[in-house]
């Protein structure tokens, strides 16, 4: 039976973060204009006004200073309260596949592996942009990855599971190097018109790369996995 070990880990970041600060003003300004729309049914009792966020409120609840973000502009904007990403044809390969074939080419490069060398590539998030044929494959054909792909959805432990399948058709023979890619755009699905949860997500894309031990120095050793 093989031992699996990590052999390497990726991580890619967009070039943009956003502070409390920016992210506090921005959320205060949409309040205020949210109540002034809606004076005479908050003076009548009919609707409770916003309140003000502040960065110690984000602080002390959440411990989060800033956070990287794929669309600035749009989330910071007021008026749109979202990041705008751009549509992409079917022929090119999508926002969510492109940033996970970024931190997979960080954990290979890390790892002294190529490609070619993967024989199966699971992509584990919590959501996924193009549910056919498959993340992973957008993925798998962008690398130039070889043997199997698939797709898992685990919500925030997808990449967990994700390691615990890599582990197990390690064990099994069913495959010798697995690369694991947790692409994730948060600020998608964020609402961050609500005050409770606007400072929560940001976005970011990472990798693992599983393979069966061979003796080489470096990694870590999978010491066990549990999934309820």
């Amino acid at each position: 039976m093989n031992t699996p070990v990590i052999s390497a880990t990726g991580l890619w970041t967009p070039p943009n973060s956003i502070s409390n600060e920016e992210l506090v003003h921005s959320y205060n300004v949409w309040a205020d204009n949210w109540n002034r729309e809606r004076a005479a049914d908050i003076s009548a009792g009919l609707i409770e006004p916003k309140t003000h966020s502040s960065v110690e409120f984000i602080q002390k609840a959440s411990g989060i200073k800033s956070r990287f973000v794929i669309d600035k502009a749009g989330i910071l904007d007021p008026d749109i309260m979202a990041p705008r990403i751009a549509e992409r044809p079917n022929d090119r390969i999508s926002v969510l596949a492109e940033i996970a074939v970024n931190a997979a080419r960080d954990a290979l490069e890390r790892s002294g592996r190529k490609a070619e060398d993967v024989d199966a590539v699971i992509c584990a998030a919590s959501n996924m942009q193009r549910a056919y044929p498959a993340m992973a494959v957008e993925v798998q054909d962008a690398l130039g990855c070889g043997g199997f792909a698939f797709d898992m959805t685990m919500a925030c432990a997808a990449a967990l599971y994700g390691l615990n399948l890599a582990n197990g058709l390690i064990r099994s023979g069913q495959a010798k190097r697995i690369l694991i890619c947790s692409p994730e755009l948060m600020t998608c699905i964020n609402v961050h018109s609500r005050r409770e949860v606007h400072f929560i997500f940001g976005d970011a894309s990472a990798a693992m790369i599983v393979e069966a031990d061979d003796g080489r120095p470096g990694g870590w050793d999978v010491l066990g996995t549990h999934t309820e």
